[in-house]
């Protein structure tokens, strides 16, 4: 597929990696690149992509927002892009990016090597499944030049490391390393920078493999559920579950069960 010097996309064997290279900015990333993943992670129920993996590039996931893109140095003069602006400039290439990954009915792995800061935590976090190396960092940095969280950190991170390390992270932008990551439930595995790599692609293609169109169904039933009541929930469940039972996935996995075969997927 396509690439550029910023943004490399690679879609083989059904597995899409979008990969930020900007090394010597720690891959912070600038409103067009965000819009760009935006555009590649929405497009990938059409074009025969069933996993998605981001990553970065030289030993750094994501530094956050790109500070030195074209408009932010008037920041504080007189000619400074507008309040209403920078707000529809962040919902149209930041959020758009982060509600993509939330959204998209395939599984996405995030793979982080080195720090994901700012807007980059929020990427790894709304990732589905989230593999770091053990010198990854995660550092809720905004407090340090006066702005909240974004990308769905507000929202995403308080469910996953409990309120009061959240706020702790947001109020004091101390780092958490990879271990703590993972006993915060922030990542799910963390392995060496050498092997990374390998064990993201390993999960990529096992997940790959499998019945992607359920995982998507199951991805948005755990999220929605964030939101929902019980009943709401099992309503939700039983009614998505009966229309699985009717698609020849389900019917081939049964009968490669009685088979003992493993089973194929559309």
């Amino acid at each position: 597929m396509g690439e550029s010097n910023e943004i490399r996309i690679s879609l083989e064997d059904g597995i899409k990696t979008i990969t930020i290279d900007l090394p010597h900015k720690l891959n912070a990333l600038s409103a067009d690149n965000a819009l760009r993943m935006a555009e590649e992670v929405e497009k990938s129920e059409e074009d025969g992509t069933r996993v998605i993996v981001l990553t970065g590039a030289g030993g750094a996931f994501c530094a956050g927002a790109d500070l030195t893109q074209k408009g932010f140095e008037k920041l504080g003069q007189p000619d400074a892009p507008t309040e209403q602006f920078m707000d529809e400039l962040v919902a149209a290439t930041y959020h758009r990016l982060s509600n993509a990954v939330y959204k998209i009915p395939r599984p996405v792995i995030a793979a982080v090597d080195g720090v994901a800061a700012g807007f980059g935590i929020s990427l790894a976090m709304n990732a589905d499944i989230t593999l770091a190396s053990d010198r990854a960092r995660f550092i809720e940095v905004f407090i340090n030049i006066s702005l909240i969280p974004d990308g769905g950190s507000t929202y995403i991170l308080p469910k996953i490391v409990g309120l009061k390390k959240a706020l702790e992270m947001m109020l004091t932008g101390d780092e958490v390393l990879a271990e703590e990551a993972l006993r915060l439930n922030m990542v799910n595995r963390v392995y060496t920078p050498e092997e990374l790599p390998d064990k993201t692609a390993e999960w990529a293609r096992r997940l790959a493999d499998g019945p992607v169109k359920s995982m998507g169904i199951a991805k948005r039933l755990v999220y929605d559920a964030y939101l929902m009541n019980s009943d709401q929930a099992l309503d939700m469940e039983g009614r998505r579950q009966a229309r699985l039972m009717a698609q020849p996935d389900f019917m081939n996995a049964v009968l490669a069960f009685y088979q003992k075969k493993k089973p194929t997927y559309s």
